[in-house]
């Protein structure tokens, strides 16, 4: 560089964290702040999580609706020098709504978590915040726990965690099974080892060794490099090669609704009801299940079914479903409850249009700008009407398939339903994990490595800020 121009001044590590990083930070913040400020309705994820410096921190992530597009944004992640009680998450969570400016009149902010006690009992303590929306993906896996920790499914996981070990620790055992492979023209995959945290590792490891059982089989008792160790592992017997594969049909539904909400681009609460009910109806026992399958099916029923069954929140997410036009037929309902919840609908619809009109129509001249509100009595027949006729129409018109987008449906047709689509964009906002706040883990052992584990809070903040929001300046 001397050479090329010997007049530049390469920047220093002292110029970046003192000038750039900071003056990047800055304007980012300002063009999320400006967001937030366009949208009348949003909501919050948030999860706590410790770095390499045993370091405890608080991710709060904030998601919003413009122009029928899902954004989300990381506000901050701040240290918690405190014990986790529950009011000391409700203090950090206070002073990130009032710090960005969240609060929205007449309403609360809805929050996303996992299912743990101090982080539930923290949103719920808050009067600003609520309500507490349990992660369902994390639901999901507390009820999958509860199956493979069943004895007879723990003993069946250990026997096959135990063929695994041996042909991933055995590189004359994994040469053996890629040439069994190539004769009965199996796929040359690998082994899956499951981890004790991960149950869908479990579910993983069993659809491997199935699909693998042929290969492992023959590489075992016809491999004469191998013969001396088949003493010490013992195969499946043919009842356990049949409940192997009834367990993978039993956790797959679990499976596939923990990558749809994880991998969704709009995972809103509208699917939580439609996805807990297909699972609880693939958990009715078969004639041909065996006595261990038929207990983990009860095993998951019985945690799934008593989750979300708070009449409150109940009401509130079968709402949201009923907005989401993919799934707002609701079959699970009968047709007197889904009348009653329509009506619901309208009613909520009817009582935040005063609100609205009373907030952004300034006094008519003469009337004082002190005067009370007019009382929902009073409000015009003529809108309650239109409103209940829009609630109506909408019911009616035909739902969309489940892979086809809402939020470019609602787009499409916010003209002919313009006050549900203000509801709709107020309860689909509302993701249903929390996921956006867990995937901070990962960006944070990038940020806060082994080298870099005497990073300052603020430092830490900001660069996992920047991490996640630099791009919104570029939009």
């Amino acid at each position: 560089m001397k050479t090329l121009d010997p007049r530049y001044a390469v920047p220093s590590r002292t110029h970046f964290s003192a000038v750039v990083i900071p003056g990047l930070y800055d304007k980012t913040r300002k063009a999320i702040e400006s967001d937030l400020a366009k949208t009348e309705s949003l909501a919050l994820t948030t999860d706590s999580w410790t770095s390499r410096a045993t370091q405890s921190y608080m991710t709060v992530t904030v998601h919003y609706m413009l122009d029928w597009q899902m954004k989300s944004a990381v506000l901050q992640t701040r240290p918690l020098y405190e014990s986790h009680t529950s009011a000391h998450l409700a203090e950090e969570l206070k002073n990130a709504v009032t710090e960005w400016k969240l609060e929205r009149p007449n309403t609360t902010i809805p929050v996303a978590t996992d299912n743990a006690a101090n982080i539930v009992n923290a949103v719920n303590e808050t009067v600003e915040l609520g309500p507490q929306i349990g992660c369902f993906a994390h639901t999901v896996n507390l009820a999958a726990k509860r199956a493979v920790s069943i004895n007879g499914v723990s003993r069946l996981l250990g026997k096959v965690k135990k063929v695994v070990t041996f042909f991933h620790r055995s590189t004359t055992a994994n040469q053996a099974l890629a040439v069994k492979q190539e004769m009965l023209n199996l796929p040359k995959h690998k082994l899956i080892n499951d981890v004790i945290t991960r149950w869908n590792t479990s579910h993983d490891m069993l659809s491997r060794y199935v699909e693998q059982q042929p290969a492992i089989y023959s590489a075992l008792t016809m491999d004469k490099n191998l013969r001396s160790h088949v003493t010490a592992i013992a195969m499946l017997t043919d009842g356990e090669q049949k409940m192997a594969e009834q367990l993978i049909e039993v956790l797959k539904p679990l499976k596939t609704v923990t990558t749809l909400m994880s991998s969704e681009t709009t995972p809103t609460i509208s699917m939580i009801l439609p996805l807990k009910e297909m699972i609880l109806k693939s958990m009715v026992p078969g004639d041909e299940d065996s006595t261990v399958i038929k207990e983990a099916k009860e095993a998951i029923a019985h945690d799934l079914d008593r989750r979300y069954t708070n009449p409150d929140l109940q009401k509130y997410l079968q709402k949201a479903t009923a907005l989401d036009p993919r799934f707002k037929s609701q079959p699970s309902l009968d047709e007197s409850s889904l009348d009653r919840l329509y009506k619901d609908l309208a009613t909520e619809i009817l009582e935040y249009e005063p609100q609205r009109q009373a907030e952004t129509m300034p006094p008519t001249e003469g009337q004082e700008s002190a005067s009370p509100p007019p009382k929902k009595t009073a409000m015009p027949k003529a809108l309650s009407q239109i409103v209940e006729d829009e609630v109506a129409s909408y019911r009616l018109a035909d739902s969309i398939g489940v892979d086809a987008d809402p939020f470019m449906w609602w787009k499409t047709n916010e003209c002919k339903f313009p006050h549900v689509a203000k509801a709709a964009k107020r309860l689909l906002c509302v993701p249903g994990t929390s996921f956006p706040s867990e995937r901070i883990f990962s960006t944070a052992g990038d940020i806060v490595s082994a080298n870099r584990s005497r990073l300052a809070p603020d430092s830490v903040d900001r660069l996992i800020f920047l991490h996640k929001n630099l791009s919104i300046v570029d939009e």
